[in-house]
């Protein structure tokens, strides 16, 4: 081992490396160039966050209610205590009626996208097994 790390000591002692001027110059201008990265400060304070959050939640709530209620017949009310005059009919809306809003309902077909792409899938899969075993038998 002595050996061997003598031969290394030789030659790296004969290796003469130097640096021009003009290679310097331009790492000590990289270097000197580079400015340290600013960290980005958070410019909103936890308050005005905490008011627009709950202003949000309740405009949200507000239009949820009217919403819901926007299409609810309107009831007429009798004292405490006594019955109305007659049962409802069938013909009389019931009391909560649900909100009506236009719905385009499909039936979504998943199954048969979803079996072309099995059976691709088997096939690349039996192709891909071919040329192994044509590769094996090549070689072998």
């Amino acid at each position: 081992m002595d050996e061997f790390e003598k031969r290394l000591k030789r030659d790296a002692e004969a290796i003469q490396a130097s640096v021009s001027p003009q290679l310097r110059a331009r790492i000590d201008a990289s270097l000197h160039g580079i400015e340290p990265i600013r960290t980005a400060t958070p410019r909103t304070s936890p308050v005005k966050l905490w008011w627009a959050s709950s202003l949000t939640g309740l405009a949200a709530a507000v239009l949820v209610i009217v919403l819901v209620n926007w299409n609810r017949p309107a009831v007429e009310s009798t004292p405490a205590g006594t019955l109305a005059s007659s049962p409802p009919t069938a013909t009389e809306p019931p009391l909560l009626t649900p909100l009506t809003v236009p719905l385009d309902i499909r039936t979504a077909d998943f199954a048969s996208p979803l079996a072309e792409e099995l059976e691709r899938l088997q096939s690349d899969i039996e192709k891909a097994r071919e040329s192994v075993r044509e590769d094996l038998d090549f070689t072998f």
